[in-house]
């Protein structure tokens, strides 16, 4: 019985190596309040990265994209299910990951036989006193609360040290141009202070440098809006529509482009 225990500790912590291993490319997501509401941003090769949930509720996932987009359209269910059964204020994002998405993955998890989510997502909320609350949540269904914005990001790293930089900016201040482009150099500080540190690594190793080149990612926003696409959502609670949800436009995304690689 004993022996079976280890067994099962061994297998979900070799499990926690896997997924960490398979995320650790995954570029960063963050979100963070502006004046008139939250802004969520991030990166990507392809479209698949920002979401509306509910009229006050936007998702920012990496990982795999099935993994993404069932999870996605698992929240999306539930938000429908839970306004029409109860109603549209009961639609609040603690109590889908309490009642719902939360218990789903950590059972999903636990379970060895089955495939693991490889999965992080940061939901964003305008809640009904009209102030933005952010969410991290983890492939294991751990989740937790956020004020001042958050972020996701493959590499812990990168994560530990936009989210200090976050937690020492008052973004609910700032304008919405103005939280976009902190957020945006926030992005770049992260990976570029990364790629340094990976950088002096690989030079100090000359053992294995025999021909395996890994990609370079981008670690500018210069390089990073040549080669992948920028996706932002809005959750603005100054406006006349019932949802509060827009994506930034091609306009307002080339407008911040310039602003920001100048």
């Amino acid at each position: 019985m004993f022996e079976e225990h280890f067994r099962w500790m061994e297998a979900i912590s070799t499990r926690h190596s896997y997924v960490r291993e398979k995320l650790g490319k995954g570029q960063p997501v963050i979100g963070v309040p502006y004046n008139e509401g939250a802004v969520i941003l991030g990166f990507s090769p392809q479209p698949g990265k920002i979401f509306e949930i509910y009229d006050r509720i936007a998702l920012g996932g990496l990982g795999h994209p099935a993994d993404v987009e069932r999870l996605r359209m698992t929240l999306l269910d539930m938000a429908h299910v839970e306004g029409f059964n109860r109603s549209a204020q009961d639609v609040t994002i603690a109590r889908l990951l309490q009642f719902g998405l939360a218990p789903a993955l950590k059972q999903n998890f636990e379970e060895i036989q089955r495939a693991p989510y490889l999965i992080q997502m940061l939901l964003t909320e305008i809640n009904r006193e009209g102030e933005a609350e952010f969410f991290r949540v983890n492939y294991d269904g751990y989740w937790e609360t956020f004020k001042k914005g958050t972020v996701i990001a493959g590499d812990s790293k990168v994560c530990e040290r936009i989210q200090k930089k976050i937690d020492n900016t008052d973004f609910a201040s700032l304008s919405l141009d103005k939280a976009l482009q902190s957020a945006l150099r926030l992005w770049e500080e992260g990976r570029k202070k990364v790629e340094s540190e990976k950088d002096a690594e690989s030079s100090s190793d000359d053992d294995d440098q025999d021909g395996e080149e890994s990609e370079k990612l981008p670690a500018t926003l210069k390089e990073a809006f040549d080669r992948w696409n920028l996706e932002a959502a809005v959750l603005s609670r100054n406006t006349q529509r019932k949802c509060l949800y827009r994506l930034l436009t091609e306009q307002e995304i080339s407008t911040l482009e310039s602003a920001v690689t100048q």
